[in-house]
């Protein structure tokens, strides 16, 4: 834990924000030339300005009612009616919009209107005569009513009201037209597409009758029945038939002698030789004839030479009855395979005509469907279009009778001829700027003096620290070591002294030139008249204080380090301003390489003549030998320049300190407006 140097009336209430007061007369004192500026400036823009917009100035004022409906028409008997507030209230703002359009506004000042009589200046062009007077109108509605003021401010009251009437007038006329937008073009596109659904109706009409021409039917609906399709059905129906007789016949053909078509064949062969009448003759002289040669040769030998012959000729005639059977039979199987035969080709024949009968009738049927369909197709687009032309004609006949009709709004009030100025009077106006004037060379200083970045007091380096100040040092000439808040500060170092670890205090400022020197000398200079024995040490070999080398010459801190000269020869001895003192000598690079063993030995030998030590050290921002210092010292007092130093720095130098961590730290604002603090010391230090 840090232990801090503390007065004795103390809060532990910390200030709040930056500290800062605003001190009026301070501002003033030191910033009056920035008011003074500012004020003439604001004199130099001002009195011009004054003198132009104090002309006098003209208004001419026109009012226009707007109803928040809109009238019955010929489609629908219901009026439009604008619920809500927030509805009309829309409504309003896109017409007051709609009055200053470019459209509206150009032909008032083309011609001999009386925008180009009075409004437009010569030799100016179109365009931005047009844009000039849509600048200068002022439209608005009226609050808690359906009327907007159309208003035009001039230096000469001259054709004002006619400027404004014949604006109110050219947008009641583009009102009335945009009720239906474009109705002109409208109409003509209404009409080319009339045309348009009239020759498609003649063209759908006139195919439709040669595809009626085509089937031989007027009459087209989805109950209509396609003769060709029950051709097709009964032709199919003989197809399928003669293809049945065919394959019967082709099963009846036979084959193979084990097939049982055949077989049956062979048997229906068979029965027809055993009725053949020419066989059963043929066989039946054979037959007596064999009988007639048995009868010859019962009673011959075997070896009989007529018996042989007898037996030849019986065996011949067995194998010419057999032959006789076989060939009859094989003419008969013949004659049935033919038979069949024929009825085969036959059967195909009859398959391959109905066939192609059934794929012609088939090509017919789908014909007629596909006409018959797109008759059906182009009935219903004629239904189609004929509606479609029925709505284009009701839709023509409406528009060209409602562009005709009153619209929704009208001139309530048209606008009168000004007599007196509404405004204007530079004497007003040049008070409010020499007020003006006055009040900005107040408040220049004053923000400036606010927002200027540097501290002023020991609030503001409280607040920046986060820690209670030890105190403050005022900026005055001469001797510091009289001054009335040098001596308290000399009372609390000297309350604080027993916590002082090695009864030493590094003192370091913020930066060089804020005055760690002077505070330190002063500070001891002090200490020495409250009985406080106190030696000044100087550590800052990069801005070395001629104060330190007054009087008699004498080694410095660096001769002592360097073994050639002892620390009481180093010594200068106080005076009626200065403390007793040693000064750095001429040994920079020794001092910057002075380690924490000798720091220590040179706070151990001068505790033997001195109650304290205080090391005037360099800033300890990029100071590593100050950064030693506290280490081994393990105290330290902050020396901030009032003006110079800011809290950014402030902030970021308590980090270093921070994380050096010392055991005892104190913080002093030097160089302080007397003025500023004598309201602050009572309440910040104590004696």
């Amino acid at each position: 834990m840090i232990h801090q140097f503390k007065h004795e009336k103390e809060s532990d209430e910390q200030p709040s924000g930056s500290g800062r007061q605003l001190d009026f007369m301070r501002a003033l004192r030191s910033h009056w030339k920035k008011g003074v500026c500012a004020a003439a400036i604001v004199l130099f823009l001002g009195i011009p300005g004054a003198w132009i917009k104090g002309k006098p100035k003209y208004q001419a004022e026109g009012v226009l009612y707007i109803s928040p409906r809109t009238w019955r028409n010929l489609e629908s008997d219901q009026e439009q009616d604008l619920q809500s507030n927030s509805q009309f209230r829309e409504f309003m703002q896109q017409q007051a919009h709609t009055i200053n359009r470019y459209d509206i506004v150009q032909p008032v000042v083309l011609g001999n209107e009386p925008g180009a009589i009075y409004f437009r200046a010569p030799h100016e062009s179109d365009r931005n005569a047009t844009d000039r007077l849509r600048g200068a109108l002022q439209i608005a509605a009226v609050p808690d009513t359906y009327q907007m003021t159309v208003r035009l401010e001039g230096s000469k009251p001259n054709g004002l009201a006619d400027i404004v009437n014949s604006i109110m007038e050219h947008y009641i006329e583009v009102a009335r037209k945009e009720m239906y937008y474009d109705s002109d073009s409208r109409l003509k596109y209404l009409h080319e597409e009339r045309e348009r659904l009239q020759a498609e109706i003649a063209a759908d009409t006139q195919e439709r009758d040669e595809v009626a021409q085509k089937l031989g039917t007027t009459l087209f609906n989805g109950g209509v029945i396609n003769n060709y399709e029950k051709l097709a059905g009964e032709n199919l129906d003989a197809l399928m038939d003669a293809r049945r007789q065919r394959i019967s016949a082709e099963a009846s053909m036979g084959g193979h002698p084990n097939d049982p078509v055949e077989q049956s064949i062979q048997a229906t062969a068979d029965d027809q030789a055993q009725h053949d009448q020419v066989l059963i003759s043929y066989r039946s002289a054979l037959v007596t004839r064999r009988a007639d040669l048995l009868m010859r040769i019962q009673g011959l030998g075997p070896k009989h030479a007529g018996r042989i012959a007898a037996e030849k000729d019986i065996a011949a005639i067995d194998a010419e009855l057999d032959r006789a059977t076989q060939e009859t039979k094989r003419l008969a199987a013949s004659n049935l395979h033919s038979i069949q035969r024929g009825k085969l080709a036959q059967n195909a024949e009859m398959e391959h005509k109905l066939s192609q009968e059934s794929a012609a009738i088939q090509a017919k049927a789908n014909d007629y469907m596909r006409n018959y369909q797109r008759a059906l197709g182009l009935g219903e687009e004629l239904e189609r279009l004929r509606h479609r032309l029925n709505m284009t004609e009701d839709r023509i006949g409406t528009l060209q009778l409602e562009v005709k009709s009153p619209g929704y709004v009208r001139i309530f009030s048209p606008a009168m001829q000004p007599v007196i100025p509404v405004n204007g009077g530079r004497k007003k106006l040049l008070v409010i700027v020499m007020a003006l004037a006055l009040a900005i060379a107040m408040a220049v200083p004053v923000g400036a003096d606010f927002l200027q970045p540097g501290l002023r007091s020991a609030r503001e380096l409280e607040a920046a620290l986060g820690l209670p100040v030890t105190g403050w040092l005022p900026s005055i000439s001469g001797s510091m070591a009289g001054a009335e808040e040098t001596i308290r500060l000399a009372v609390i170092v000297r309350r604080h002294l027993s916590e002082l670890p090695n009864k030493a205090l590094v003192l370091s400022a913020m930066k060089h030139g804020s005055g760690s020197s002077t505070v330190a000398l002063g500070l001891g200079k002090a200490l020495e008249k409250l009985k406080v024995r106190t030696l000044v040490v100087e550590a800052n070999s990069q801005t070395p204080d001629e104060r330190y080398e007054e009087g008699i010459s004498r080694p410095g801190l660096a001769h002592w380090m360097n073994g050639e000269a002892s620390l009481e020869d180093c010594i200068h001895p106080g005076t009626l301003e200065l403390p007793d003192r040693i000064g750095v000598g001429n040994g920079a690079q020794e001092m910057a390489m002075m380690s924490g063993d000798m720091v220590e030995l040179l706070v151990e030998e001068a505790r033997k003549q001195y109650d304290l030590i205080l090391i005037d050290a360099a800033p300890l921002p990029g100071s590593l030998l100050t950064e030693e210092l506290i280490r081994e010292v393990d105290a330290m007092m902050l020396i901030s320049r009032a003006e110079v130093d800011n809290r950014k720095e402030i902030k970021a130098v308590m980090k270093q300190i921070e994380y050096l961590h010392p055991h005892t730290l104190g913080s002093v604002l030097n160089n302080v407006t007397a003025r500023k603090e004598q309201n602050d010391s009572a309440a910040l230090l104590t004696a």
